[in-house]
């Protein structure tokens, strides 16, 4: 390995043998002990000199030392100092960190390089505790895309706790803050020109779990809130706003959006609705771009989520708009109108100067109609994968095993997440540029709170938050184990209140049947008999 993946100095100073392990996460890409130097006593004494960072990514830092350690870096230039300088060259998200027994040097191209090596060093003082050993670690990303996406459709999360998920994420090094906005189970962002998508849509009777209603949305102000927040840490957010399927709040609110105009409520229970907007109305992509106007401002980091997944056509096929829309545009069948779907939005999106993103889907073989400057975010790896990528389509890696966080650790384990791999098989090099990187997305059908999140969602962001940043031939499962008991300390230190304990990552034989049918229990939840039921009454409805 090129990665000196741990590090163990002994030092005897006035008679103490000291022993220092460095474990990081995400692995650096090269770690070395400089002989024959001392260590670095950080401390209220060592000063921050030379700063290029703004005054919020350093207050961060120094909320960290006084939460963890009870001091806060001097203002005033002494011995012992830390600078941070930005250098002429490079990537802007890496950087060198030089320790010596007077210094603690850091350089990058970019100011998110400076911040991602002060994320480093708050792990080397939680692993290796206040005196330093004198080190050089020169760190930089595998992908520019790594992500992790937080659906509040279904389960709504406050500002505060919405935030605490992108402190997490600057942690890890992760810099693509992905907020699925809206779902059949709730809209969740103020649109002024339908104010009743929150009056009404944000709400659903009760959920899964019991007969409480549910809801909750971000007034616009708040949007801005948060979206400067993550700016804060060097993390772009795209908003996505999923369509045409999984818009059952809003045609609860607006029953002209659907194919036959029915009064529905918003949806309760988790599962593919057959309810979808209906795409031979011109009334329907006049809403489209009326929403997306109004939430363009709001996210001025120039990517676009639109959804795309789980459409169920079965209304299309009934409707007569749809119907006669398809055959005057001279598509061939209903996934056809989908690809016209999602490419009239997208270019409407692109004259704002805006990047589409959507979710592939299993049936799309042929892709005549859907414009190929559309980033597909990969849930699934259908045949027409390869040749893709290979035509040039951008692709980010989340592949639901292993990525999606909310599934259970008995069906894709801790080890498995680590040991797979994004790369897409069978593509030449160039083609391998195309992926951009890879995202874990956080669904929450049964993540209703955030002592249910932690679960889920650590330590799998760590292996994956690793695979993302680090070369493959410097990442090991064995020694990601050996950091594991400094990676809980470091959760702990960031508030992470209740995280998967490593026998619940890494269940045995029972255990993990158990988590599977624990899991399952969801199909007692599901709607299936419900659209069973109301596809006969809207077949009856189209026939008359």
């Amino acid at each position: 390995m090129q990665t000196k993946i741990a590090i163990m100095a002994w030092y005897k100073i006035l008679g103490r043998l000291v022993i220092f392990m460095i474990h990081i996460i995400p692995e650096p890409k090269s770690l070395f002990l400089q002989k024959g130097k001392g260590l670095f006593p950080f401390s209220a004494n060592t000063a921050l000199v030379n700063t290029a960072l703004p005054q919020a990514a350093i207050e961060d830092f120094q909320k960290f030392l006084s939460q963890n350690f009870h001091f806060q870096l001097s203002k005033t230039a002494g011995d012992m100092q830390l600078s941070l300088t930005l250098s002429e060259e490079g990537n802007p998200e890496a950087y060198r960190m030089d320790i010596s027994e007077k210094e603690i040097s850091v350089t990058s191209a970019g100011e998110a390089g400076l911040f991602y090596a002060l994320q480093t060093l708050k792990q080397i003082l939680l692993s290796g505790g206040l005196e330093i050993p004198s080190l050089v670690i020169d760190d930089c990303p595998l992908y520019p895309y790594r992500g992790f996406m937080l659906d509040v459709g279904r389960y709504f999360y406050p500002v505060d706790e919405v935030k605490h998920f992108i402190d997490m994420m600057a942690v890890h090094k992760l810099n693509v803050f992905h907020w699925h906005l809206t779902e059949d189970q709730g809209w969740r962002v103020e649109i002024k020109k339908y104010p009743r998508l929150t009056e009404f849509g944000s709400k659903r009777s009760h959920t899964n779990f019991g007969h409480k209603s549910h809801g909750g949305f971000y007034t616009q102000d708040e949007v801005r809130e948060v979206v400067a927040y993550a700016h804060s840490k060097y993390i772009r957010v795209i908003p996505e706003i999923d369509m045409p399927g999984h818009m059952q709040s809003a045609i609860a609110c607006y029953p002209e959006l659907s194919c036959f105009d029915r009064s529905l409520p918003v949806a309760t229970h988790w599962g593919v609705k057959h309810d979808i907007l209906c795409a031979g109305k011109e009334s329907t992509y006049r809403f489209v771009c009326d929403v997306l106007d109004e939430l363009i401002p709001l996210f001025p980091d120039g990517y676009f989520h639109i959804g795309g997944d789980e459409a169920v056509k079965m209304r299309w096929k009934l409707c007569p708009h749809c119907q006669a829309f398809l055959k005057k545009m001279g598509l061939k069948d209903e996934e056809e109108l989908q690809q016209y779907f999602m490419s009239r939005v997208n270019r409407h999106l692109k004259e704002q100067g805006f990047t589409s993103m959507m979710w592939n889907w299993d049936s799309v073989e042929a892709t005549e109609w859907l414009d190929r400057d559309i980033v597909w975010q990969m849930c699934g790896m259908p045949k027409n994968t390869q040749s893709e990528i290979m035509a040039g389509r951008r692709m980010v890696n989340s592949v639901s095993f292993p990525y999606y966080l909310d599934l259970p650790y008995g069906w894709f384990n801790l080890q498995k997440t680590y040991e797979n791999t994004p790369e897409i098989p069978n593509i030449d090099e160039t083609s391998a540029k195309n992926l951009l990187g890879l995202e874990a997305p956080l669904w929450t059908e049964y993540v209703p709170n955030m002592k249910k999140a932690d679960y889920c969602t650590y330590p799998r962001l760590g292996a994956i938050a690793e695979i993302a940043w680090t070369a493959p031939q410097n990442r090991s499962w064995k020694h990601f184990l050996q950091k594991l008991d400094d990676y809980y300390r470091l959760l702990s230190a960031c508030g992470v209140k209740h995280p998967a304990t490593l026998k619940q990552a890494m269940p045995g034989t029972l255990r993990a049947k158990g988590y599977s049918l624990w899991f399952n229990r969801r199909q007692l939840h599901w709607a299936g008999l419900h659209n069973l039921i109301d596809d006969a009454n809207v077949k009856r409805l189209a026939s008359k």
